[in-house]
């Protein structure tokens, strides 16, 4: 088989992205205390995944298979905790924008409630969340834009007497859809 040693993959293979080099600048619609900063923050991802189920079809004993819909995985970030917990703060003042508990238990944003929203969008919470895969220069060469995105979880923060680590936490968000894109880097 022609180009099956290693000199061809040598040739081939240009040493491929770094699992590390990524960043996140979060869009947050309610407040961002942060700024620009909330991107150093990040201390683990994923580019989100997706699936396209599929239907089975029995005819005269066989089964077809052909494609479903399209579902898109939940995305989730870890998040170093700032000395002052600001970027916590934001994401939970995100969560209560969503919904209210403490005095009206109603949607503020969104649906049910659509009209007690600061501008009376319904769904006014999304947002769309981008995450970018850096090339060695720290150049983007993949962008990956989640449409309609919201936290829907955000997690513990762990604290124990015995550990020097960074605080963290995680948040989950769930959208409508994401599209990847070369940026051409």
């Amino acid at each position: 088989m022609a180009g099956f040693d290693l000199n061809s993959f040598k040739a081939s293979f240009d040493g491929g992205a770094r699992s590390y080099l990524f960043m996140w600048q979060p869009d947050l619609p309610v407040q961002n205390t942060l700024g620009e900063g909330t991107s150093y923050l990040v201390k683990t991802s994923s580019l989100p995944g997706d699936t396209v189920e599929e239907i089975v079809v029995t005819w005269q004993g066989a089964d077809y298979k052909m494609a479903g819909r399209r579902t898109f995985d939940v995305w989730t970030v870890s998040l170093n905790v700032d000395r002052n917990s600001a970027i916590r703060q934001d994401l939970d003042a995100w969560m209560k924008a969503i919904h209210k508990i403490d005095t009206s238990n109603e949607y503020s944003y969104g649906v049910p409630g659509a009209e007690s929203s600061p501008t009376g969008d319904v769904g006014s919470y999304f947002s769309q969340q981008s995450m970018q895969l850096l090339g060695y220069n720290g150049e983007p060469i993949t962008t990956v834009t989640l449409y309609g995105a919201w936290p829907s979880a955000i997690s513990e923060v762990a604290l124990d007497y015995q550990s020097i680590d960074v605080a963290t936490f995680d948040v989950t968000f769930t959208y409508q859809y994401h599209e990847f894109g070369s940026t051409g880097a």
